[in-house]
């Protein structure tokens, strides 16, 4: 890792943050938020997630509602088309106040486990010691991987989809992520920025086979099995009427780059 650049905050006492970049894949990391301490790490998380947690709006993110509806109705979407099991263990890792999860409940009587480190813990969360490895059929995270100081936060995540499950992703991926102090998406809990080439490492190191993303829903799923049929699942999908609509790729799908599945 190489120094990249360095931005000045004049929030959460965080002063000057300096991001170093990866010369073989291009992602960046805040060597600041890295050298933090558990405690101050916590603090600042709950301190900046707590100022919108239980409302309607984020001011950093004001399509966060919308998206999350969006998502809701993507993954309702995809257990009509077989490629997520709705009776399967379901998990939101890092879900902060679980609105994915109650939507999903409220508007498809679907069920996803909550949990988050940071966030107090109300009814549907779930406990440390339920994280067991290999235990979930599908986990997603949203805006959550943008959040990691570690590789082994990563891998961790990825530890708890069993064998034949499905990993969820809403994250922001770039070409190149700009050498820019003034980039919207540095935010004071953002510490960790993922290129095309950082992911598809990520995916292939996993042993993950196929991927698809809905760019209504910002949202990916990867697959570790039967690309074929997944491939033949989604040009079909394609091809519905006013129905959700998905890019393929037996690799991360860079989705600006491919051609979706459709006619």
């Amino acid at each position: 890792m190489q120094f990249y650049f360095s931005k000045e905050y004049d929030s959460f006492d965080l002063g000057k943050v300096e991001y170093y970049r990866c010369d073989c894949c291009g992602f960046t990391l805040s060597k600041t938020h890295t050298e933090m301490s558990d405690h101050s790490w916590k603090r600042l998380n709950h301190q900046y997630h707590s100022s919108y947690h239980g409302q309607e709006t984020c001011p950093d993110d004001p399509k966060w509602i919308k998206r999350l509806n969006t998502q809701s109705m993507v993954i309702s979407d995809l257990t009509k088309l077989g490629l997520l099991e709705s009776k399967g263990r379901w998990l939101d890792f890092a879900c902060g106040d679980g609105k994915l999860s109650d939507t999903l409940k409220e508007n498809h009587d679907l069920n996803l486990l909550k949990y988050d480190k940071y966030m107090q813990k109300t009814i549907g969360f779930i406990t440390d010691e339920a994280l067991v490895k290999r235990s979930f059929d599908f986990v997603i995270t949203t805006s959550v991987f943008e959040h990691f100081t570690r590789r082994e936060d990563f891998d961790f995540v990825e530890s708890l989809v069993s064998i034949n499950g499905v990993l969820g992703l809403h994250t922001l991926v770039c070409e190149d992520v700009p050498q820019d102090p003034s980039w919207f998406y540095l935010l004071p809990v953002h510490c960790a920025f993922h290129t095309n080439r950082s992911m598809s490492l990520l995916f292939k190191q996993w042993g993950y086979s196929a991927s698809i993303y809905n760019v209504e829903a910002q949202l990916w799923l990867w697959f570790k099995t039967d690309p074929e049929k997944i491939q033949s699942t989604i040009l079909k999908a394609n091809l519905r009427e006013n129905r959700p609509k998905y890019f393929y790729k037996p690799d991360f799908v860079d989705y600006w780059k491919v051609i979706p599945y459709r006619q």
